[in-house]
């Protein structure tokens, strides 16, 4: 299936203080909330959020959303901790993560991940490895940012969700100072004919 994504974020830190906790915070507005090439609000726009603290690379967060499977759950609540660091000029994120799933408990699901990204000025390409702890549906993801002329960036990804299909990506996006612009389209394809 191929879906575009039209999305609007905002991003602020509310606090930084002397012993280097940093809170931020972030708001966004989409009109179709996709995760790994997959719809979770059935094609309807979504109304998403999320806050974090951090020091010394170690941090804690949460994020909802609204989302819509033509089931009892309704809002997405996850809650995540990690840490992330550079080595030689790469960047890396090793972490936690529980999506939960209000008035539906059962699909609720963890997942551990690691995260490894290179900066080069006019590019940079990043790998994601998530591990499914309650079941085999590990996930790969790949993908790419290219700058490109007054400021914005062509963006590009892949996925592979084990057992259950793959992704491609491709969008482009902007930043004015603490808003973030993106608009972009994704093709998932099942890996057989009955998955959801």
């Amino acid at each position: 299936s191929l879906v575009a994504v039209l999305a609007v974020s905002i991003i602020s830190t509310t606090l930084t203080a002397d012993d280097g906790v940093s809170i931020s915070s972030n708001i966004s507005a989409t009109n179709n909330y996709v995760w790994r090439g997959m719809t979770q609000s059935a094609n309807r726009a979504a109304i998403q959020g999320g806050m974090d603290i951090e020091y010394s690379g170690l941090y804690l967060g949460t994020w909802l959303s609204n989302v819509d499977f033509g089931s009892p759950a309704t809002t997405e609540v996850d809650g995540y901790f990690g840490y992330g660091g550079e080595i030689a000029g790469v960047e890396y994120d090793l972490g936690y993560i529980k999506f939960a799933y209000l008035n539906e408990g059962d699909a609720n699901f963890e997942e551990a991940y690691i995260e490894l990204s290179k900066d080069f000025g006019v590019a940079s390409i990043g790998a994601t490895y998530s591990m499914d702890i309650d079941n085999s549906h590990d996930d790969i993801a790949l993908e790419a940012s290219v700058g490109l002329t007054q400021d914005y960036s062509l963006d590009l990804g892949w996925g592979d969700y084990d057992e259950v299909g793959t992704r491609y990506s491709v969008g482009v996006s902007k930043s004015f100072e603490e808003i973030d612009f993106s608009i972009g389209y994704h093709e998932f394809t099942h890996d057989t004919d009955d998955s959801s």
